[in-house]
């Protein structure tokens, strides 16, 4: 367990943000995150399971002697998910009509590369950089139209939005680097613990999550688009 924990200590934390998120749940469940606790509870289940297939033979998706441990093909489907649901959340909180109609050409330009990606790499055995590329770079626009909106707007700017959109954009920013280097210079992404960088990422990323549930006050309900 101690070996466990040393070497994926970020996997405890989706846990803490699953726990806090259903606890702080009555502050925001008629709000656009009511099904964030699930995209979490998703996340967790994911990186659970990408540990077995890759310490444990018996917990194979890839019938494959070279590629037996590969845990890619669940990471791949989260990525769209993940992607996806944020893309959505933004273009329904952001107000402004020129924003909201470049997230919809965002969207679509990012589920053309998910087609487009396992023509170069295999989705089943490989992380779909390109797509994921195209990924990050659409929801980091996504979230500067939000803070611009905040600051033009004079809203508040310690709700549990905006510390969600801190821990994305600080992932986001680095997540593509540490895939591409992983993806064309492994022994530099070997060196320099790429890994544990991405590792790292991901953990900034749920203690703003978790930093946002703790100090957020009760959400608005959604708003009904016309």
């Amino acid at each position: 367990m101690i070996e466990f924990l040393k070497n994926n200590y970020f996997i405890p934390i989706y846990g803490i943000a699953l726990i806090i998120a259903i606890f702080r749940y009555r502050l925001y469940y008629e709000s656009v995150l009511k099904y964030f606790p699930i995209l979490i509870a998703y996340a967790l289940l994911s990186e659970i399971l990408g540990y077995f297939i890759l310490n444990f033979e018996n917990f194979q998706i890839i019938y494959s002697n070279k590629y037996y441990y590969s845990n890619s093909f669940i990471f791949n489907i989260y990525d769209v998910v993940f992607f996806l649901y944020f893309y959505f959340l933004y273009w329904r909180i952001l107000t402004n009509s020129k924003y909201k109609d470049i997230i919809k050409y965002g969207v679509i330009l990012y589920l053309i590369s998910t087609i487009i990606n396992p023509f170069f790499q295999n989705v089943f055995i490989f992380p779909q950089i390109y797509a994921s590329t195209v990924g990050s770079s659409v929801l980091i626009i996504s979230i500067l139209f939000y803070f611009n909106q905040i600051k033009q707007h004079k809203e508040n700017k310690n709700n549990l939005l905006v510390w969600l959109s801190i821990g994305l954009l600080i992932f986001n920013l680095f997540f593509p680097i540490v895939m591409l280097t992983g993806r064309y210079n492994y022994d530099f992404y070997q060196k320099f613990y790429f890994r544990q960088i991405h590792y790292f990422l991901i953990a900034t990323m749920y203690t703003c999550f978790i930093i946002g549930f703790i100090k957020m006050k009760r959400m608005k309900p959604i708003r009904k688009e016309n």
